[in-house]
């Protein structure tokens, strides 16, 4: 599937260096209680348990910069996005046609399936996690039909995520406290808001 600046194709082992590339920042897995990875094998296990393989009923995308997108736009936007963090210098390298920008998906199905996403942080701010995950509810209504309710759950603090769920139609459901733990973060028991959404109520739903 295509949309303006995007392309999202099946998530494969193919993919492994780029999701490698996100999953290995600790700054941006900061929200995840899995942590980063520290190498390239713990990627690779990581991201096998989003693969037909061991997750059948999952339906998940490699998120791609269109190989046809106009460069000058990439160097319009490019520096003008969320620079939360140390930088990595690997911008050059994401924001190029053709490049993997993040992944968006069901990682889990059972009992409800839930969607989770994650993307570079040299693309933060552009507009893409929103783009790809309004292209992704499109594809997953579509691809499963068995399912009324798609979950999402989030940090309270990771406003960044919250506002792309409410975004694409996404509503919040319940409030969680010390629900969940993060060693790496002040404090480490954290709260968790729980979102849904709805097939009836997507606009892309045809």
């Amino acid at each position: 599937m295509q949309t303006s600046r995007l392309k999202l194709v099946r998530l494969t082992e193919d993919h492994l260096p780029g999701y490698h590339a996100i999953w290995s920042d600790p700054f941006t897995t900061r929200w995840s209680a899995h942590g980063h990875c520290a190498t390239l094998e713990d990627s690779r296990e990581w991201m096998s348990a989003l693969l037909p393989d061991v997750n059948p009923k999952g339906v998940n995308y490699a998120v791609l910069l269109r190989a046809d997108l106009d460069p000058s736009f990439i160097q319009a936007r490019h520096g003008s996005g969320n620079t939360d963090g140390d930088g990595d210098g690997d911008s050059d390298a994401v924001l190029r046609p053709g490049g993997f920008l993040g992944w968006v998906g069901t990682w889990k199905s059972d009992p409800e399936p839930e969607v989770g996403l994650i993307f570079h942080r040299s693309t933060w701010g552009l507009g893409f996690a929103t783009e790809a995950l309004s292209a992704f509810l499109e594809l997953f209504w579509k691809e499963r039909p068995e399912f009324e309710h798609l979950e999402a759950w989030v940090d309270e603090e990771n406003s960044a995520s919250s506002n792309v769920l409410r975004k694409c139609g996404f509503r919040l459901v319940e409030t969680l406290k010390g629900d969940y733990t993060l060693k790496w973060m002040v404090p480490e028991l954290r709260n968790s808001l729980h979102f849904r959404a709805r097939r009836s109520d997507s606009t892309t739903d045809s």
